[in-house]
């Protein structure tokens, strides 16, 4: 008797949803779409919905990365909406935060100088602390890391822009290399691709299409092929 007098006195005090409020910092995700897809969710009054439901299949959409969901008397629903920040692409299909949490929007951003990483999902942590690291190092060289790949076999692979050498093209493209570092010793290996860099690859930035670090006591360097002239 309690409950049902209880649930009696719920409804008796529950009053429609008037309206949904939306707040956030948002750039992807359209207020307006939220709070029509929220009303549309609504079938109790502002005490018995279900803020809980809401905020679990509000979470779940690509973009949100934190939702709170709460009353606001007399008769609105207020919505609170962070969004992911994205700060890489994520094997092309999907983006990166800088938590390394990978999301899949259904339409991708134009990320304009975004780098491309690559890897399976469970390296995605793995994988942006060692671009951080790779570009930390490269910096002082004026390279900036446009794309790092960790391979199935646990290889690393990166591509590398640099900004203090244009291709001399009517394009005037930055030069870009790809480097091999391989598995292990990484840091070894960077810093004998350093050491090259200042003695032979700097004057020569526009004619390399590939270095190879993942010899013990060497580096193979491959040069691009020369343009034919008509």
């Amino acid at each position: 008797m309690l409950v049902l007098g209880g649930q009696r006195l719920l409804d008796g005090l529950d009053q429609p949803i008037t309206g949904v409020e939306v707040s956030g910092q948002l750039k992807q995700l359209d207020e307006a779409v939220i709070a029509g897809w929220v009303q549309q969710q609504i079938t109790e009054g502002v005490l018995l919905t279900d803020l809980n439901s809401l905020q679990v299949q509000l979470q779940a959409r690509p973009w949100v990365a934190r939702v709170a969901v709460r009353r606001k008397w007399p008769g609105l629903l207020h919505v609170s909406l962070q969004e992911h920040v994205p700060v890489a692409r994520w094997n092309e299909r999907a983006l990166l935060t800088a938590q390394g949490l990978v999301f899949e929007p259904e339409q991708l951003p134009v990320m304009q100088g975004a780098p491309l990483l690559k890897g399976s999902d469970s390296s995605s942590r793995e994988v942006l602390r060692e671009f951080a690291k790779l570009q930390a190092e490269l910096a002082e060289l004026n390279f900036k890391v446009v794309a790092l790949e960790k391979s199935e076999r646990g290889t690393w692979l990166a591509q590398l822009m640099s900004a203090e050498s244009l291709a001399a093209t009517e394009t005037k493209q930055p030069a870009l290399i790809e480097v091999a570092l391989g598995k292990q010793e990484l840091a070894e290996r960077l810093e004998r691709f350093k050491s090259l860099y200042y003695s032979v690859l700097k004057a020569k930035l526009n004619e390399i299409e590939r270095v190879d670090l993942r010899y013990t006591n060497g580096v193979a360097v491959q040069w691009k092929a020369p343009v034919a002239v008509s």
